[in-house]
């Protein structure tokens, strides 16, 4: 889907960076930084809080800063609503930042901003996160009808195929 936006978890790219290390899959980071440079992948700072200190996301988050939204009020009021309603997000006993909340939050926002565009078909803002179970960001998904997929969920919705050069 040409427009639509992903709200991404650390999650996802803490597994992308484990999966498909830039030097073997250069083609996966570059398709990743052209969604970024065209607006179409975006995180809650509190995502480059939690990755900033790992030695390879954290310089490329720095690197990529852009992506990552600062929170507004009304960004932190969608957290702070989420939040209780899914004591799971906060993740009891960790130390340090919590995106999760501000994941939901923002992607929520953002829906509600693509729900007023012109474009036809309509763009969605689609989390990207690789936490499965109940309770999570899946359960946070369903709640406030937006759609929830893995990393490998998009890149096949944005259809990339990547081929070893011969």
């Amino acid at each position: 889907m040409a427009s639509d936006i992903y709200c991404i978890d650390a999650s996802s790219l803490i597994e992308i960076k484990q999966r498909f290390l830039r030097k073997v899959f250069p083609g996966v980071w570059e398709e990743i930084e052209r969604l970024v440079h065209g607006g179409r992948l975006i995180a809650p700072d509190e995502v480059f809080r939690e990755i900033e200190n790992d030695d390879v996301l954290g310089a490329w988050a720095r690197q990529y800063r852009r992506m990552f939204v600062k929170p507004s009020q009304e960004q932190m009021d969608a957290a702070k609503e989420v939040a209780p309603q899914f004591p799971k997000l906060a993740k009891p006993g960790k130390f340090g930042p919590a995106a999760d909340p501000f994941v939901i939050g923002l992607a929520h926002l953002k829906a509600l901003e693509l729900k007023w565009t012109l474009l036809a078909p309509k763009p969605e803002c689609i989390v990207v996160s690789e936490e499965r179970g109940s309770g999570g960001i899946p359960a946070a998904c369903q709640h406030y009808k937006l759609t929830c997929i893995s990393h490998i969920g998009m890149f096949e919705r944005e259809g990339w195929v990547f081929r070893r050069s011969e």
